[in-house]
């Protein structure tokens, strides 16, 4: 079969995002109605949470096709489980405008909600989804379903009716909502999976989870109204520790453990279900989950913030390069901490790098500049130390090499820069050539950095006299 008949036979986006969000919907919500008690709400239903989510996380989903796909999955769990036809279109429609008012109201508002663990974003969506969309559609049911025959709901009892809806979706959205925006992508799975025998921790690493499951048994054992505050420690814990998408899961965890825990118990207590109860159970469980997933989100953007400042602190604003303060730092670190490894120091100089600035421009200089450190860093190892300690002046650290191969990497990143042309911006191409001095040490005869690059400096000098563009070795 050739390429352009099977191109034909792909299927279209509306198709594809109805058969998927059919799919999900349908699933979701044949998990809902099986915790679902007779002529009752259910206890759980992650089918709205998971439509939002989806859209939110797949904007291409977010199509006609998608809707009358979760239009559908709605519609053929109930049938399938034995609900009428007119009972099925007005939970359905209920069900819709939960997704339908949040997303209104998200975009109203203008809010980023790809960056939901930025700043106050998290908060305003979940008051999004908590006062307008969960609100809305416990509104549209009550004044619907008590007037469809059938109906579990009854006009004698509208507010029991619209607390429990209104509740019991605002722990499915704490719940499903996160887990889904949170999940990794496919970039950070692999990277995590690349990266994962580099990233070895200790036993005391994992007591935050551990901690989880001694908190949830005494949830079970001794239920009461205080037990939704038992896991709360462990979950604080567990909040400063990993990242957002493993605190998902975790508050999913003892959520749910909670959650079943106070139920049974409650039902066992009493002939009936009483609505205060539960909405007080649901409202507790929402600020539980919540709490952590705030504090994590704030933590990380702490962690984030320290790490840019120390980076910027670091790191030369224009070719974000080892500036001289840090190179000394980490150098200086390395030549204690050596015994018989040997090293080579290399000093670089643009040459007539002042020239090019009177020439073109201070702008073009910048750019020479940016487009000399990619050049060479990418013949540089990954524990190289390279940085900029004067204008047009470049220093690397090699550690752990021969003579041989440090003069070839030397060599190399000269004839590299020579051959690599810089464009300007009218495309008219510029050639520049460095001058490079080595220093090599079998083994550190001083702890002092600065006489070492002293001496490979030296060679720098020799070089620019004998006429640039060449690799001096220091003697």
């Amino acid at each position: 079969m050739r390429l352009a008949e099977i191109k034909k036979l792909q299927i279209d986006p509306e198709t594809h995002a109805y058969l998927l969000i059919s799919f999900l919907v349908l699933i979701c919500s044949l998990f809902g109605i099986a915790t679902r008690p007779i002529e009752h709400l259910a206890f759980l239903w992650p089918a709205n949470a998971a439509l939002l989510a989806v859209f939110l996380r797949f904007p291409n989903l977010n199509l006609k096709g998608g809707w009358l796909g979760a239009f559908s999955g709605y519609m053929f769990a109930d049938l399938l489980t034995g609900s009428y036809f007119t009972l099925s279109l007005f939970l359905t429609l209920s069900n819709l405008i939960s997704v339908i008012v949040s997303l209104f109201f998200i975009r109203f508002f203008n809010i980023n909600y790809k960056y939901y663990n930025t700043g106050f974003t998290f908060i305003h969506l979940f008051g999004i989804f908590a006062f307008a969309g969960c609100l809305a559609s416990a509104a549209f049911a009550v004044f619907t379903l008590p007037n469809v025959s059938g109906s579990f709901m009854t006009k004698a009892n509208l507010w029991h009716d619209f607390a429990m809806w209104w509740t019991g979706e605002m722990v499915n959205y704490i719940l499903v909502l996160p887990l889904v925006l949170a999940f990794p992508r496919q970039k950070e799975i692999r990277h995590y999976f690349k990266n994962r025998r580099q990233r070895r921790h200790k036993a005391t690493y994992y007591l935050p989870i551990f901690s989880i499951l001694p908190c949830v048994i005494l949830t079970h054992m001794f239920v009461g109204p205080g037990s939704l505050l038992y896991p709360l420690a462990a979950l604080i814990w567990v909040a400063l520790t990993y990242r957002l998408f493993t605190v998902t899961l975790l508050n999913a965890f003892v959520v749910l453990m909670s959650y079943h825990s106070l139920t049974q118990y409650y039902l066992d207590q009493m002939t009936g279900i009483d609505s205060a109860t539960f909405i007080s159970i649901r409202i507790g469980l929402f600020m539980l989950a919540l709490s952590p997933l705030i504090l994590c989100i704030i933590s990380q953007n702490r962690n984030e913030l320290f790490k840019r400042i120390l980076y910027l602190a670091n790191h030369d604003s224009l070719t974000r390069t080892m500036n001289r303060h840090y190179f000394f730092q980490e150098g200086e670190n390395r030549l204690k901490q050596a015994k018989k490894l040997s090293f080579s120091v290399i000093m670089l100089d643009i040459d007539h790098f002042k020239r090019l600035n009177d020439q073109y421009g201070h702008h073009m200089g910048d750019q020479v500049l940016q487009q000399f450190v990619e050049l060479v860093r990418v013949n540089l190892r990954s524990n190289d130390l390279f940085a900029r300690i004067g204008g047009e002046e470049f220093v690397i650290l090699l550690w752990d090499i021969d003579p041989g191969e440090a003069q070839y990497i030397a060599e190399r990143i000269r004839d590299i820069v020579e051959k690599t042309p810089i464009y300007q911006a009218t495309g008219k191409p510029l050639h520049i050539t460095v001058s490079l001095g080595i220093l090599h040490r079998e083994a550190p005869q001083t702890q002092d950095l600065q006489v070492l690059i002293n001496q490979a400096d030296k060679a720098l000098y020799k070089a620019k006299h004998l006429g640039r563009n060449q690799v001096v070795l220091a003697s």
